[in-house]
């Protein structure tokens, strides 16, 4: 076989179906290779980050190895944006890019771009094949690094090298072993349930580390009398419809999770590395439980940090708790939570024009199938469908975690709807977000996907909008001109809606359910709805007012 189809085949036996990227001379013997074979289909994108975009969900939602490539120099490049979604989400994608022919490396060549050095912050593992000996050994230590390290592994081919014949030794293992799980040492497991048998107002703040592991998280919290805050990842974890979920932390959170954190005893975190420092307890004492022991006290002092996977640590606790408690702690911050979904159920069910968003993402979530996922996008769609979005247990939700990038919920939706065929899928976004990456919304229709675009169209950068606000500063650069969603979504082959009153809402995004098509949704919402964070600052209050006067006097 060549070495493109040894590849193809380890990557078959390790679990990738699809492979996404744009051909190009420098990997023609690979998408060669994939027309060869039957075990991996090739979905082409229309620009290389959507391709990368697309394995880094199917990476996140399945949490096994999903793949991209691109050719030489502009190819690679373009893959970059969408690893890097995946580098800091931690989801295993391997990239494969081609290269100029071995003799000219080093000669500055036409399109050629130092590859490794380029690679080199992104991935785990980046290494070029130059023959067919090493190339066996390449291909698993990249698979390997990639699953083992949940992160983005590279490949560079030559154009020269690919087509080159080449044996699998047999002694060599196609597929890689997946990492098992991790239990922390039953001493420290001691301590922790001593501290958490003194204390007397536990909260706990679970993360997307929590993923498969939610009866367990649910368990503990019951035993220990706590409301669990959840972080945005964590979302398709548990939810606000739970009954001990009292929703998100930070920003985009609500004053429920701000007044647990600010009055508990004792705080649990499980499986996050939620970012924002200013949000963490001021006095009270930390347990932190994470499987990657470099994260323990990474954002916050801890008094316990446990090495474990977030399952057998917490069921380890909560077999050795025994200390009865009081639940006035849990009781009220629960209504807290009651209060904050009356306010809530207010903005749903707003008849305004242009139309409220969070009636947009509370209608959807009614409407949504039991198994929907949700690809969502980085910009105000972010806060709305974070309040406003409530999932049900069997739904997923991803979005660009801690790279935030924008343009993530199209391509998303690819990646998502080819890995669950036979669930619906919704990439949710903003009109800013969308435009940048919509070409790809071709891909959808030529493979017949059929993923529901729900377009938030504001006309504007509506969250540097606010951020400028923020810091006083009058809103400029940020209004936009945008063409018709529904418009180019029939162009494009697809079906399309405009929603401009509230009471096409509903019909619009049955119909777009129902169609079996893609889909798109303009839904043209108030640019001026405010995401107030659970918190307001004396110096954000006067920044936005500055900015007010600003605008309206039209002063520097």
């Amino acid at each position: 076989m060549t070495i493109a189809q040894m590849i193809l085949q380890v990557l078959a036996a390790n679990g990738v179906r699809h492979l996404f990227g744009i051909p190009g001379d420098a990997i023609n013997d690979v998408t060669d290779a994939v027309r060869r074979q039957e075990e991996i289909s090739f979905i082409q994108v229309r620009h290389e980050e959507a391709g990368a975009f697309a394995a880094s969900a199917q990476a996140k939602l399945t949490g096994q190895l999903a793949a991209c490539v691109g050719t030489a120099g502009p190819g690679a490049i373009h893959l970059l944006n969408g690893l890097y979604d995946a580098q800091l989400d931690h989801a295993p994608v391997l990239a494969i890019t081609g290269q100029v022919q071995t003799e000219f490396i080093g000669t500055q060549q036409h399109q050629e771009v130092h590859l490794e050095r380029l690679f080199a912050d992104v991935a785990v593992y980046s290494q070029t094949i130059i023959n067919a000996e090493q190339a066996p050994l390449v291909i698993m230590e990249a698979c390997r690094a990639a699953i083992a390290h949940r992160g983005v592994a590279h490949v560079s081919l030559p154009t020269n090298v690919a087509g080159r014949q080449v044996e699998l030794p047999p002694s060599l293992p196609r597929v890689v072993s997946m990492v098992g799980r991790i239990v922390p040492d039953l001493n420290d497991c001691g301590q922790a349930v001593e501290q958490i048998n003194r204390a007397q107002r536990v909260a706990i703040l679970a993360g997307i580390g929590c993923a498969g592991a939610r009866d367990e998280l649910i368990a503990f919290a019951e035993t220990v009398k706590a409301p669990i805050i959840r972080t945005l990842k964590a979302k398709e974890v548990l939810d606000d419809q739970h009954p001990l979920c009292i929703g998100g932390l930070g920003l985009l959170g609500g004053r429920p999770a701000v007044k647990a954190m600010d009055d508990c005893d004792l705080l649990v975190m499980v499986g996050s590395d939620f970012p924002y420092r200013d949000f963490y307890p001021k006095s009270a004492r930390i347990i932190q439980i994470d499987n990657e022991a470099t994260r323990i006290g990474k954002r916050t002092q801890v008094d316990i940090g446990l090495v474990g996977n977030a399952g057998p640590t917490l069921a380890a606790l909560t077999q050795r708790i025994d200390q009865p408690r009081s639940d006035d702690f849990l009781q009220a911050r629960l209504k807290d939570k009651e209060k904050m979904l009356e306010h809530q159920q207010r903005l749903e069910t707003s008849d305004a024009r242009p139309l409220a968003p969070p009636r947009v993402l509370s209608t959807l979530a009614e409407l949504a199938p039991e198994d929907a996922v949700f690809t969502c996008d980085t910009g105000t769609v972010t806060a709305w469908s974070a309040r406003h979005l409530r999932l049900k247990p069997g739904q997923r939700y991803i979005l660009s975690g801690n790279l935030a990038s924008m343009a993530f919920a199209l391509p998303g939706a690819l990646g998502a709807q080819l890995t669950y065929p036979e669930r619906k899928v919704f990439a949710l976004t903003g009109d800013g977000a969308f435009t940048m990456l919509m070409g790809d919304f071709v891909t959808a229709v030529k493979y017949a996907l059929p993923i529901v675009v729900i377009v938030l169209n504001n006309g504007r950068l509506g969250f540097i909008k606010l951020e400028q606000e923020v810091k006083g500063l009058p809103e400029w650069g940020t209004e936009l001109t945008n063409p018709d969603f529904a418009e180019f979504a029939r162009a494009c082959g697809g079906v399309g809606f405009k929603v401009e009153r509230p009471e096409d809402l509903v019909p619009a995004m049955e119909k777009a359910i129902a169609t079996g098509k893609p889909a798109v949704i303009d839904i043209v919402v108030d640019p001026d709805a405010l995401i107030m964070p659970p918190e307001i600052k004396l110096s954000q209050a006067v920044g936005f007012t500055l900015s007010k006067l600003r605008e309206l006097f039209g002063h520097d």
